[in-house]
């Protein structure tokens, strides 16, 4: 594991959405992480993943550090997700010629911290590049070529830029409070670290993460990533949907979503539900029912016909997760298993003596955790004060140390 996880005694990750804002405290011990507390507070200055008062937020994530951090250590680190609806995922190829002695990790360093260079974007922040293959003489494909001989080497790694001008509004609502990120990941991969398994990613399965404001759908394939993608349509909008055609407020068709929202024909059957605080009615949860499902179905099908346009993906794919608040809807397994024709299951903690049971909304919590807990595991960058690369690069030498030791 990295030198400055060793050396720290707590670790703090941050879930920072439009409906909440939640972190966890952990401790590693023995390699696995203890948790120490949890807080959530409801989300505001936040507003469809873009931050539209930083003051507000910065208050909430105060507010939620106050409880999980109450005993606040100089090493103390934390982490972030972040989500961008704008987010760029791109494959980038980057050769080098390599002579013909053998491949070294030397190589893998320079061909590696050539890929950054060149994967740079206009108003764009790098926070992730995953390798994905490495190539010889550009026709010998290899995830491992310590070794092998070649006069070119290449690597491709997907990068995941973000919309540079977030980034940095979201680190300064950290920073105004004495709060320094170590790193941010991506919403996205957070959930599908935290619900998929090994052999679920090795096979071939997407996570789709039906959250509050977007929906984020991240596909593994033999342990690694294939597509990403975040839509800016999920949860809120079935709730406006309810609000507009039940004619009433969007705080009750939450309430009314959460206690009775259903994809699934009930047969007349018949509920109570509040129009105000002075005024109830009764309504045939089959409206329910015909206002709930075409919005989920229609969110359920742009994500196939944007997923299965990649014909990798496509072919590869076995199996779907869903997580994320809105998964926890009545009937959501049998509507996608028939929109992807795939199997498919609720991506949650079995435990039931666990906090999480039931959780599916925590999932990028639980991946926060797995990255932050075991960063040599996925090639991150870190924040750099100095505008150097000097830390990615001693991060990369990590990542080589580990991957290829």
């Amino acid at each position: 594991m990295l030198e400055f996880l060793k050396n720290k005694k707590v670790v703090t990750v941050f879930d920072i959405g439009a409906n909440k804002i939640a972190a966890i405290t952990y401790k590693n011990e023995n390699g696995l992480p203890i948790i120490i507390d949890i807080d959530y507070q409801k989300s505001i200055g936040i507003k469809k993943n873009q931050i539209i008062n930083p003051n507000e937020l910065s208050g909430v994530i105060e507010k939620v550090f106050r409880k999980v951090c109450k005993h606040k250590d100089k090493k103390n680190i934390f982490f972030s997700n972040i989500s961008d609806t704008g987010i760029i995922v791109k494959k980038n190829e980057t050769e080098i010629s390599s002579g013909k002695l053998g491949i070294s990790k030397k190589e893998v360093r320079k061909v590696f911290r050539k890929c950054i260079f060149e994967s740079n974007r206009k108003n764009k922040k790098l926070i992730h590049s995953f390798p994905l293959k490495f190539t010889l003489d550009q026709e010998i494909s290899t995830s491992d070529p310590l070794g092998k001989k070649c006069e070119k080497f290449a690597i491709t790694c997907l990068n995941f830029h973000t919309n540079a001008n977030e980034y940095d509004k979201l680190k300064h609502c950290f920073t105004k409070k004495n709060i320094k990120i170590n790193n941010f990941f991506d919403s996205g991969v957070s959930s599908a670290l935290g619900c998929l398994t090994e052999n679920e990613k090795n096979i071939g399965s997407v996570c789709i993460d039906i959250g509050c404001s977007t929906t984020k759908t991240t596909a593994f394939l033999n342990g690694k990533i294939i597509y990403h993608r975040i839509l800016p349509i999920a949860g809120n909008d079935v709730t406006t949907d309810l609000s507009h055609g039940l004619e009433i407020s969007e705080e009750s068709a939450e309430v009314v979503k959460i206690m009775h929202g259903t994809i699934t024909p009930t047969f007349n059957e018949r509920v109570e539900i509040d129009i105000n605080t002075n005024k109830r009615k009764v309504i045939n949860k089959n409206l329910l029912y015909g206002i709930i499902k075409p919005r989920y179905e229609e969110i359920l099908e742009i994500i196939r016909d944007n997923l299965f346009d990649d014909i990798y993906a496509r072919v590869g794919i076995k199996s779907i997760v869903l997580t994320g608040g809105a998964s926890k809807i009545f009937g959501i397994e049998n509507l996608c298993e028939n929109i992807f024709n795939r199997k498919v299951r609720i991506g949650q903690i079995v435990d039931n003596k666990s906090f999480f049971f039931n959780k599916p909304e925590f999932s990028t919590l639980l991946g926060l955790i797995k990255l932050s807990n075991n960063p040599e595991s996925f090639s991150y960058l870190s924040e750099n004060n100095n505008k150097k690369l000097s830390t990615i690069y001693d991060k990369l030498d990590n990542w080589i140390e580990e991957s290829y030791a």
